[in-house]
C-alpha cells in the first residue's frame, strides 16, 4: 500500500459534505441495481490504495472476501494492480484511481469518459462511492496517525489537530448532513455528486 495521504481539516470537511450526499444517493438508489456489492467494493478498494488507509484497507477487504472476491484478488487491487478488474468496470476504477491520486479533482478527461461509459445516473452513483470511502480514508488515516503519535512515531506532515478534528467533525457532522439529505430526497431534491467533479 502506498503512503498514507494527510487530509487537511477543509479537505475532510468537504468530503464529509460530499461523503453525507454519496450515502443518501446510494441508499435512495439501491432498487436501481445501479453497481453490486463487488462493483462499489472495486471502486472502493482502489481510493484506499491511493490513499493508503490501513484501517479502511481492513474493513473493505473483509467485506470484498465476504461478496465472493478472493484474497489474491482484493491484494492485486490493494497493490496497484488493475489488470484483472472486469472490463465494464475498467473504466470506474481507473477514475476512482484518478479521483484519489487527484485529491478529489480528477482531470476532465477523466469525468467524461466515465460519464460516456456509464451515463450520467451510473456515473453519479460511482462518484457517490468514491465520496463515501474518501470520507472515511480521512477519518482513518487521522485515526492511525494519532496512534502513531501515540507511540512516539509521528508523521512531520500531520499535527495534532489534523488527528482529533478529522475523526471528531466526522462522527459530528456526517450523521447532520446525511438528515438534511435524506430530507430533501424526501421532500423531491435529488442530490448530485457529479456536479463536485464537474466543476473542477
Amino acid at each position: 500500500m502506498t503512503n498514507k495521504r494527510v487530509f487537511h481539516l477543509r479537505e475532510q470537511l468537504n468530503n464529509i459534505y460530499f461523503g453525507a450526499k454519496g450515502f443518501v444517493i446510494l441508499k435512495s438508489s439501491k432498487k436501481l441495481k445501479y453497481m453490486n456489492q463487488k462493483f462499489k467494493e472495486r471502486i472502493m478498494l482502489a481510493i484506499t490504495e491511493v490513499n493508503g488507509c490501513e484501517m479502511c484497507s481492513y474493513m473493505h477487504t473483509r467485506i470484498a472476501l465476504s461478496s465472493g472476491m478472493s484474497a489474491e484478488y482484493i491484494k492485486n487491487i490493494l497493490d496497484g494492480d488493475t489488470s484483472n478488474i472486469p472490463l465494464d468496470e475498467a473504466v470506474a476504477v481507473m477514475f476512482a484511481q484518478d479521483f484519489a491520486s487527484s485529491k478529489e479533482a480528477p482531470s476532465k478527461e477523466s469525468v467524461d469518459r466515465l460519464i460516456k461509459e456509464y451515463g450520467t445516473e451510473k456515473a453519479d452513483r460511482i462518484v457517490a462511492a468514491c465520496n463515501i470511502i474518501t470520507m472515511t480514508n480521512g477519518m482513518g488515516t487521522s485515526l492511525d496517525y494519532l496512534y502513531n503519535r501515540i507511540k512516539f512515531n509521528r508523521n512531520r506532515n500531520s499535527n495534532i489537530i489534523i488527528e482529533l478534528f478529522n475523526p471528531l467533525l466526522t462522527m459530528l457532522l456526517f450523521p447532520i448532513f446525511t438528515i438534511y439529505f435524506f430530507i430533501k430526497t424526501f421532500i423531491g431534491f435529488r442530490p448530485r455528486t457529479l456536479k463536485r467533479v464537474l466543476a473542477k
